[in-house]
Order: structure tokens, then C-alpha cells, then sequence
């Protein structure tokens, strides 16, 4: 028993440790939030700067769509850039199950005749978010003017429920001008619970409120301590030795913020009929060698409203890190040891993932009934996650007064005990075959 119990403490000690390293990687996000530390002056955006297409691909969107157009088009004013919506036919396709959506294509199609956009549909309606963005991509290179080569444009790609700040694409030509190599940038996102900005209501509200909030300070810990120091660690900004041992790790880019050179979609397009385009364009793109340009901004998007809708959130993406059986077989992507080490590295990502589901409830029983030695541990490694999710409620958490954000970081462990129950769940269609469904889906998860 008393091996046990030492081999049970040693266990908790290395997770802590683990925790550290997470916890100085969010202190480092942060740093680099507030400081950038951008090498090229303030960018001109009316002196031959490069050309943007902002790009909204579209499903089920109606209800949002046309403060989407009206918040990019901000963005693009000042800028060689214009706003493109992209709907599918899949919307009309499975229109009998979801009959409230509305019409996202009449209200695109509208809005291009009042010239706020430009509006194109992917015709096919077997056809992924990553299809649509292939589509765009061909289409926008149609569309460049005499002398404009697609080297010096770029598609940024935003979701229908992305609100990046005005200064999104002055961000995105000063990192170009710092990284004139570099092919993708991402701003990564600020995640919020909208619910908050809705009429009080009861206590059913009040927990739903809860958990929105606490599944979006979930996300927003991921994005500080995981999502950027990743992309940073691949970076220049990173020495020499740390780009080296850093190249093997999966660090994604997701489908949102993400802004890519129009002649390296034509060379490297999205992966087609992909559910989960971001994080299987994210594989392709590290088995080449190439990752992203991490920009300090930040981009908002919102979390699901519901803890029935994160549990299925949980379930369609956690097939981004666990499919690398068809990434690996991927023809676009590069074979090699490079590859091999990002399928390990994906792999760990989602054994983190699926602990999610045990760990906060392990927690709280070993700090109940293991002995002082566990009891210790324990209370390290809870302290240092705390100290976690605390600091990511200071620095991304909404504006709220001091009751609501404490229960944000109260209802954390919640959330993650969500999550990777969603994520076993996952595992376990994946296993049985499933596919998964698009990673985007508005009917049902809000």
C-alpha cells in the first residue's frame, strides 16, 4: 500500500508539474496579448498593402448574417479588401429538420444586391465548411484585377458568430510585413457565453447562464495556455532549439481568424468533405513544415448556450485530434517521421481530453479520502489549476460583476467533466465508425 500510495503521489506530482508548464504558458500568452512586440511600424493600408478577402462560409446563419456583413465590412474600410459570404445547398437540403433557421441564401443573395457583399454558393449539397472555403478560394482568384497575383492576397476566414475587433486586419498586415516567408496567420478567439446579454430569468437561466460561462473560461484557458504558446513555440520568436522540438507538436489553427495566402490555397486547399476542416487542415499544414503566425488580437465567438449542446460540441470535435488514422492517409499530407510525431502529439491531446472527465471528480475524492501524502499532492495540483482559471477569468473573462465571475470559476470543473464526457462519447462513435458532423453547426447547439 505504501508503494501505492508513493507511486500515486509521484503521479500527481509530474500532473502538477504539467500544470506549471501550463501555467507559465498562459502568463506567456498574455505577455504577448499586451505587447505583440511587432517589428514594423504601423501599417498603411491605403500604400500597396496586400489584398484581403474576408470570408463568411455560411449554414443556417439567417439570423445572424446581416450583423455579420455590416461588422466585416468595418474591418475592410480602409483596407483592398472585400466582404464574401459563402451559402451551400446543403442548407436547402436539410431544411425539413430545421425549420426555424430561416433563409441564409435569400438574405445573402439580398444583401450582395444592396452591394454589401459579395455572395456565392457551393452548389453541392454533400459538401463541408471546407468545400465552401475551396470554392471561395477559386472564385476570389477569378476575381483579382489585372496584375494582382494571389501571392500577395489573402483569405481571412471568419464564422458567422465572429466579432474580431476593428483593428483585425491592420494586425494581419503588420504580422506579414514582420513575417514576409509565412504563407498562415491565425488570431485566435475570445470565447463568451451571449447568454449573459440576455434578459434575467430564473434559476434555469441562472444555470444555463452558469455553465455558458464556465464552458467559455474552459475554452479561453485552452487558448492561453495551449492554442497560442503553441503557434509561438513554432515561431521566430521562439530560439532555435524550441522550434526544433516544438516542430513535432500539433498546434492547431482554427477555421475562424485564420488568414492564408491565396497561392497556398491553390497549392494546399482545405481538405475536401472534411467534418472537421480546421484541425485537419492544421495536420496537413505541420506534416509540411509550415505553421502559423500567431498575431496578438483576438477574435470573439461565442460558446453554446446549453450544457446538452457542449456535451455534442464535445462529441463532433473531438474527432479533430483523434482522426489521424485518415490525416495520416491523407494524400496531402506529407509523409515522414514529422508526421508520426504530430499523430503522437494529437493522440496525447485527446487522452487530455477524455481525462477531463474523470480528473475534477478524482480531485475531489482523493482530497476526501486518500492520505496526507495524497492529500497534499492533490491540493498542489488543484491549487495550480486554480491559479489557472482565475487569471484567464481576469484577463478574457466578460466584464460582469465579481458574483458571476465567481461562478464562472466555481462552475469550471463542471464544464470540463462536460467536455470529456462529450469526448468519450466521441471516441466511441469514431470507433464504431461514425464519421462526425461539421464542426460549425448553428441549428442545435445555441
Amino acid at each position: 500500500m505504501t508503494r501505492l500510495v508513493t507511486a500515486g503521489a509521484l503521479a500527481l506530482t509530474a500532473a502538477t508539474v504539467r500544470q506549471l508548464f501550463v501555467l507559465s504558458a498562459i502568463i506567456r500568452s498574455r505577455q504577448f496579448l499586451r505587447h505583440g512586440g511587432w517589428a514594423s511600424a504601423d501599417p498603411a493600408p491605403d500604400e500597396g498593402g496586400p489584398g484581403f478577402f474576408i470570408v463568411v462560409p455560411a449554414l443556417r446563419e439567417a439570423a445572424l448574417l446581416r450583423e455579420t456583413v455590416t461588422h466585416m465590412r468595418g474591418l475592410a474600410r480602409g483596407y483592398t479588401a472585400q466582404v464574401v459570404v459563402v451559402t451551400t445547398a446543403r442548407e436547402a437540403a436539410e431544411a425539413h429538420r430545421h425549420s426555424t433557421a430561416g433563409d441564409t441564401v435569400a438574405l445573402a443573395r439580398d444583401l450582395a444586391r444592396e452591394g454589401r457583399c459579395i455572395h456565392l454558393h457551393y452548389p453541392d449539397p454533400g459538401g463541408r465548411k471546407a468545400d465552401q472555403l475551396n470554392y471561395a478560394a477559386a472564385h476570389c482568384a477569378a476575381m483579382l484585377p489585372r496584375g494582382m497575383q494571389p501571392s500577395g492576397v489573402f483569405l481571412v476566414c471568419y464564422d458567422a458568430d465572429s466579432r474580431p475587433p476593428p483593428d483585425s486586419l491592420a494586425c494581419f498586415v503588420r504580422a506579414i510585413a514582420d513575417n514576409p516567408g509565412a504563407d498562415v496567420f491565425h488570431q485566435s478567439s475570445r470565447f463568451e457565453s451571449r447568454l449573459s446579454h440576455r434578459t434575467a430569468g430564473g434559476l434555469r437561466t441562472r444555470i444555463r447562464q452558469a455553465g455558458s460561462g464556465a464552458s467559455a473560461l474552459r475554452a479561453n484557458r485552452f487558448v492561453l495556455g495551449f492554442e497560442i504558446p503553441r503557434l509561438l513555440n513554432c515561431s521566430l520568436r521562439a530560439n532555435r532549439f524550441k522550434r526544433a522540438a516544438c516542430s513535432f507538436v500539433y498546434a492547431h489553427v482554427t477555421g475562424h481568424g485564420l488568414c492564408i495566402r491565396l497561392s497556398l490555397l491553390q497549392r494546399l486547399p482545405f481538405p475536401a468533405r472534411s467534418p472537421l476542416e480546421d484541425m485537419h487542415y492544421s495536420f496537413i499544414l505541420g506534416s509540411h513544415g509550415l505553421t502559423g503566425i500567431a498575431v496578438p488580437s483576438l477574435d470573439v465567438a461565442e460558446v453554446p448556450g446549453s450544457i446538452a449542446a457542449q456535451f455534442q460540441q464535445a462529441e463532433r470535435w473531438f474527432a479533430g485530434p483523434a482522426r489521424i488514422g485518415r490525416y495520416l492517409a491523407d494524400p496531402a499530407t506529407r509523409t515522414g517521421w514529422r508526421a508520426r510525431l504530430l499523430a503522437a502529439s494529437a493522440l496525447g491531446s485527446a487522452a487530455e481530453w477524455l481525462a477531463c472527465a474523470i480528473v475534477p471528480a478524482l480531485a475531489v475524492l482523493l482530497a476526501v479520502a486518500g492520505s496526507g501524502q495524497i492529500r497534499v499532492a492533490v491540493l498542489t495540483f488543484t491549487a495550480t489549476c486554480t491559479a489557472q482559471v482565475v487569471l484567464t477569468e481576469m484577463w478574457l473573462g466578460t466584464s460582469e460583476p465579481f458574483p458571476a465571475r465567481a461562478v464562472r470559476v466555481l462552475a469550471f470543473p463542471l464544464a470540463c467533466t462536460v467536455h470529456g464526457a462529450g469526448g468519450i462519447v466521441g471516441a466511441v462513435r469514431l470507433l464504431a465508425g461514425a464519421d462526425g458532423a461539421g464542426k460549425t453547426e448553428r441549428a442545435g447547439i445555441l
